[in-house]
């Protein structure tokens, strides 16, 4: 296994992670949506499936930087909707996502 693929499955392993626990921590997680957003659930596990969707792109090589750049669109959205209107309570978890999307962004000019 070369380290390109190593690499690519390494970097989609939070999104992996996040996907999963939008749908096994659905009840804890529905409570991040926002209040003016309505259908919940429906935002909730919409974004688990767009997050597992970005891993079988990225892993599989179909449409793998596009599906990058849609990933740091998806973590702006978050970062702008969830983590910053909750201030010091997601600091942490708001670094982490401007990370990923940062690398979302400069991985996707790596891949074809």
């Amino acid at each position: 296994m070369s380290l390109g693929k190593v690499g690519k499955f390494l970097y989609t392993v939070p999104f992996l992670a996040f996907g999963i626990m939008h749908f096994v921590m659905g009840e804890a997680f529905v409570n991040f949506v926002p209040e003016y957003l309505p259908f919940a659930k429906f935002w909730l596990y919409g974004t688990g499936l767009c997050f597992l969707a970005g891993v079988i792109s990225v892993n599989t090589g179909k449409h793998a930087a596009l599906a990058m750049k849609l990933l740091a669109v998806l973590l702006a959205v978050i970062i702008v909707t969830i983590h910053i209107p909750a201030g010091q309570a997601m600091q942490t978890p708001m670094i982490f996502s401007i990370g990923l999307l940062g690398a979302s962004l400069a991985l996707s000019e790596t891949v074809e």
